[in-house]
């Protein structure tokens, strides 16, 4: 089973390239772990079976390391971004296989998502100086009947993120159909600056497997479900329940997973795990509106972000990761594929994450 955690640091570049000659490799200090499929075969890669495993927000990173049961804090020294500082313990997440943690500026609070027998949500105040303190003295259970390491992908928690008001923490889940089992969109409304213990769950109709999400606005969303494409979704904040607005279906997909939003060009673009390509949707339509297949040879991408008029899209193989460009500058339903660039030291089809500092 994978062991001992690392975040990677890479200064990027002007043209949107890596420089990977000056990368730092910074200890967690705590252990990873993998996800189950079918046949007891260990997952990977999408070793956790989520997205934001890795946050950026302003001048500090967080991390799950779900063999350990905690997460990590780091600050970031914003003269010298590949420099990370932990701050404090790595704290304990009150469940098992924590897979995805989720920040507020406003509230100044992480919340972290765990997956495994212990499912759940535990939240912390965060200080630059001091890193994480619980506010709770339990998670808020999700009760998913799931074992430690979570089997899926089907039937796991997929991603946790705040609105961008910091009015409310929704959590997404996927179901199951050979089993019956129905995911929902999980939100928690906040409330003078305190997460509800108890979330308001929903089924927005048509969604199979709600994996990764993208707010773009207080509202929208729109997430993938591994089972089509993307969906549409409109959170009502009066009741806290979410609804499906637009479902696409995306020709030839296998398991659309993983998203990213630009403000720039207004589109998603979203990741295939067995497809070696960028989906972009519009964010006003929910449509597809236009493809770039990849010319590196790999078999799929997982985890993908946009750092201003650039995307990184991850792709995990046994011996290395593989990180591919994309230049949005000439925007939307423009891509350009700028070119692909590895991490070959530790690296393999367990590394999972990727977040930008800009």
């Amino acid at each position: 089973m994978p062991t001992g955690n690392s975040i990677v640091a890479i200064p990027t570049l002007p043209n949107g390239g890596l420089d990977m000659g000056k990368y730092s490799t910074h200890a967690t200090r705590g252990n990873g772990s993998a996800g189950m499929e079918a046949m007891n075969a260990t997952a990977g890669p999408d070793a956790l079976f989520s997205q934001d495993s890795i946050i950026v927000q302003d001048n500090m990173l967080f991390t799950v390391n779900a063999g350990s049961n905690t997460v990590t804090m780091f600050n970031i020294d914003p003269q010298n971004p590949t420099c990370l500082t932990m701050v404090g313990e790595p704290a304990c997440t009150m469940g098992d296989f924590p897979v995805a943690i989720a920040y507020s500026k406003k509230l100044k609070m992480a919340c972290v998502l765990n997956s495994g027998a212990s499912d759940g949500v535990a939240c912390y105040s965060v200080s630059a100086r001091k890193g994480l303190k619980p506010l709770d003295k339990s998670a808020r259970k999700l009760n998913l009947g799931q074992s430690t390491p979570p089997v899926g992908p089907t039937g796991t928690v997929s991603d946790i993120f705040f609105t961008p008001d910091s009015k409310s923490l929704i959590i997404m889940v996927k179901g199951n159909p050979p089993t019956n089992v129905t995911g929902f969109v999980a939100v928690f409304p906040v409330q003078n600056g305190k997460v509800s213990l108890i979330p308001v769950k929903s089924n927005p109709t048509g969604s199979v497997a709600l994996f990764g999400s993208s707010m773009i606005s207080n509202t929208d969303i729109i997430a993938t479900d591994a089972g089509f494409g993307t969906i549409k979704l409109t959170l009502n904040p009066q009741t806290h329940e979410v609804a499906a607005d637009i479902k696409t279906t995306i020709l030839g997909q296998a398991a659309t997973c993983w998203t990213a939003f630009s403000s720039k060009t207004g589109s998603v673009y979203v990741t295939d795990i067995k497809m070696n390509r960028i989906k972009e949707i519009s964010a006003s339509s929910g449509e597809v509106v236009s493809a770039l297949n990849f010319t590196n040879g790999n078999i799929g991408n997982i985890d993908n972000v946009v750092g201003g008029d650039f995307l990184y899209s991850l792709s995990p193989s046994a011996t290395k990761v593989d990180i591919a460009v994309v230049n949005l500058a000439c925007g939307q339903g423009k891509m350009k594929e700028l070119g692909t660039f590895s991490i070959a030291n530790g690296a393999n089809q367990f590394s999972q994450g990727i977040a930008i500092y800009h």
